[in-house]
């Protein structure tokens, strides 16, 4: 039942994700840091390309109270890398979920004059005791 709830929370997730910019490339949009003990705190990280033909800046990286975010700061030229780093708390959380991490860029989107919006997620599962 875990194994099906955390497939349909990818899928929705998935469909509703239409954060997806042209500006970044992730090497990894989904990171699943497997089975946790409660109370463990994980370190992972996102990295990505700036496949624009323009500088780009992140201006805020946003997720749940279980998360605690730092990313490049200053301008990404074209074709550079950039990472987003991500501390999970699992002491914070009781029940499993994937969780959002989204990404506002300082350029502007041409199709709707506004920010620049993206986003990765990660998930985990509790040991059973």
């Amino acid at each position: 039942m875990r194994l099906f709830v955390s497939v349909f929370l990818i899928f929705i997730s998935s469909l509703a994700f239409g954060q997806k910019s042209d500006f970044l490339k992730f090497e990894n949009r989904l990171i699943e840091l497997g089975t946790v003990n409660k109370g463990t705190v994980i370190d992972t990280a996102f990295t990505f390309i700036n496949v624009s033909e323009e500088d780009v800046e992140i201006d805020i990286v946003d997720a749940c109270e279980c998360t605690t975010l730092d990313w490049t700061r200053g301008l990404i030229a074209p074709g550079k890398k950039g990472t987003i780093k991500v501390r999970f708390d699992s002491a914070k959380k009781d029940v499993v979920e994937e969780i959002s991490v989204d990404i506002t860029l300082m350029n502007t989107n041409p199709k709707t004059g506004g920010p620049v919006m993206d986003g990765v997620s990660y998930t985990y599962d509790f040991k059973l005791n």
